[in-house]
């Protein structure tokens, strides 16, 4: 089965690349097609280059599309599995779908109105994929909802080659948080609730520039690069997840990493959340940051509890890889054509 790949960029750890390998793992033979590849203007920084982008990103955008109908018509793929599709023009998706199936997978939420979540050609594109994956259970009914009928739930996972537990016999850290800074400011509320804790933070600069309560800037660390996850979440007790805004409605990629690296998952509490990983078994919920700081003295008093639940989640972690993914998305295609895998 021929499989391309649509998405941003295929570097390790991006989700076109996890879902690429994925598709290859299981025998497919995998093609990739990435915008910043197909368009230079998007790998650009400068001032001047971004707000060209935001205002005519549909005619600079065009000629990537002519690039992606290009690469189908040499490749002829089975399937396009579309990351992210915020650049691909509706007619894009009807000529792709000469070749094959044309599936897409939302990592944003794309009835939002936030320009990098969605567009005019998202909205005019949701009716036309062949089938809609996306990681809310809420989105999936929205959708629905709005007569789409090829939706399904479709979470994130681990990805066991680069996240596994790697945990230090004597950890430095009380909690580790990776994430970026957050202009909703969430993060830093909850952040400075357990700052009486061995915390550390691992994510961009805006840490420093950005955040306002400035006594949370000791607590910085740098980047955390994909292939560093298991060692940042091995030198930690306890792993933080905060959800931004636009996942509070189902879950993020944090939820399979913390614990597919034998760490404890401390998790801001959703519906979808709870029912992927057992409250206080496989992970720990909180909603507030009074609650998040009171959980984490009680289990700092109870290692046993810790490693219990880490241990569980560790346990239910490994069984949503991207193999499992892939599976799904197949079964998919055998249901909707004549393409048996």
């Amino acid at each position: 089965m021929k499989v391309l790949v649509v998405g941003q960029l295929n570097r390790i750890g991006a989700t076109e690349e996890v879902y690429g390998r994925g598709f290859s793992d299981v025998g497919c033979e995998v093609e990739y097609f990435n915008w910043q590849d197909a368009e230079p203007s998007l790998r650009s920084r400068s001032l001047s280059d971004r707000l060209a982008w935001r205002f005519t990103w549909q005619l600079m955008a065009q000629s990537a599309n002519q690039k992606l109908l290009k690469i189908a018509g040499q490749f002829k793929p089975d399937l396009v599995f579309v990351v992210s599709p915020n650049l691909v023009q509706p007619e894009s998706i009807k000529s792709l779908q000469k070749y094959g199936l044309v599936f897409v997978f939302f990592t944003d939420n794309p009835l939002d109105s936030h320009h990098t979540h969605s567009n005019s050609w998202v909205r005019r594109g949701l009716p036309l994929w062949d089938a809609v994956f996306i990681w809310s259970k809420e989105l999936v009914n929205q959708l629905q909802n709005k007569g789409l009928e090829k939706v399904f739930f479709h979470p994130f996972c681990s990805d066991a080659n680069y996240h596994f537990p790697k945990k230090q016999l004597n950890p430095i850290y009380d909690v580790a948080f990776i994430g970026n800074w957050d202009a909703s400011r969430k993060r830093e509320k909850y952040l400075m609730a357990i700052s009486n804790h061995r915390l550390g933070i691992w994510g961009s600069d805006y840490w420093l520039t950005r955040c306002k309560e400035d006594s949370l800037n000791g607590f910085v660390k740098g980047m955390c690069d994909y292939t560093n996850i298991p060692d940042v979440l091995g030198s930690a007790k306890m792993g933080l997840n905060i959800l931004r805004p636009q996942n509070e409605m189902g879950h993020n990629i944090r939820t399979f990493e913390i614990p597919a690296s034998g760490t404890m998952m401390l998790s801001e509490r959703s519906q979808d959340l709870l029912g992927l990983f057992e409250e206080d078994k496989e992970a720990v919920y909180f909603s507030s940051p009074e609650e998040l700081n009171q959980k984490i003295s009680y289990l700092l008093q109870n290692d046993h509890l810790i490693t219990s639940i880490a241990e569980s989640g560790y346990k239910k972690a490994i069984q949503h890889t991207i193999k499992d993914r892939i599976l799904d998305i197949l079964s998919v295609v055998n249901q909707d054509s004549n393409l048996k895998y």
